[in-house]
């Protein structure tokens, strides 16, 4: 079994997995909203370079206010036409992704990013959309939890702490749980490049505490300062920018 996060339409990453009949196991954010070492993403293609360059200035400074405004006003222009350009360049990633996923079999829980609506659109029959159930996969109960931690961004795939808490409590004890977002530990949340604490899930901590998984498995934080923590005896793991680096964890190097 390989686990990957943050694909962001990273079409050649996809191409760089390992071939294999075991699951692979993708931890949310399929679509790229922006890549922000690039600019590259679906923003620039409906608003512009110009537009692009100065949201990423935005969310490094974490203005966000000014962000939303930007975004409005934007969207005031020519709103059917924006939401028009928009929804066909998100139906078109996730059709590219999922066809380059085809000869693979996919676990999948959604990231703060993605459209639970367009992923149950788009997604092939080898896709297993698993957020919110408990698997046993070679004498491991694996419980899946997915997600974007909320924000001032108010990402379409953000849900409340308090529903992501109902979430897991209703996955019981398992040996793996499977997030987008780290728990909320400073090192799994704090980017080394943008020097800046990101975002992650209290109630995954209390639930690690609680319930004592032998571990647990995410993404969402691109460059963390830590990939791995213990938390308690739980061994806690960031499997890496997928679409950067082509990282995927393999199941068996956590079990030897």
């Amino acid at each position: 079994m390989l686990f990957i996060s943050d694909v962001h339409h990273g079409l050649a990453s996809i191409k760089n997995l390992p071939t294999t009949k075991e699951p692979v196991v993708i931890l949310g954010d399929l679509i790229n909203w922006i890549d922000y070492r690039t600019g590259q993403g679906i923003a620039e293609d409906v608003f512009g370079r110009e537009i692009v360059i100065k949201l990423i200035q935005l969310r490094k400074d974490h203005n966000f206010k000014e962000r939303r405004e930007l975004l409005s006003s934007m969207y005031k222009k020519d709103p059917d036409s924006i939401q028009e350009k928009l929804e066909l360049a998100i139906y078109k990633q996730y059709k590219e992704v999922f066809h380059a996923l085809s000869n693979f079999e996919v676990w999948l829980i959604p990231g703060n990013v993605d459209s639970v609506k367009i992923i149950k659109e788009t997604m092939t029959k080898n896709v297993n959309y698993v957020d919110g159930e408990v698997l046993d996969y070679k004498n491991l109960k694996i419980g899946f939890a997915g997600g974007g931690v909320p924000t001032p961004i108010n990402a379409r795939g953000e849900i409340s702490e308090e529903d992501f808490s109902l979430k897991l409590n209703n996955l019981g004890k398992v040996d793996l749980i499977c997030t987008h977002a780290p728990p909320l530990i400073n090192e799994l949340v704090t980017d080394v490049i943008t020097n800046k604490e990101e975002q992650g899930w209290d109630s995954l901590k209390h639930f690690i505490l609680k319930t004592k998984p032998r571990f647990s498995i995410f993404g969402d934080v691109h460059q963390p300062q830590a990939s791995r923590w213990r938390l308690g005896t739980t061994q806690c793991v960031n499997v890496g920018y997928f679409r950067a680096n082509s990282n995927y964890l393999e199941l068996s190097s956590l079990l030897q």
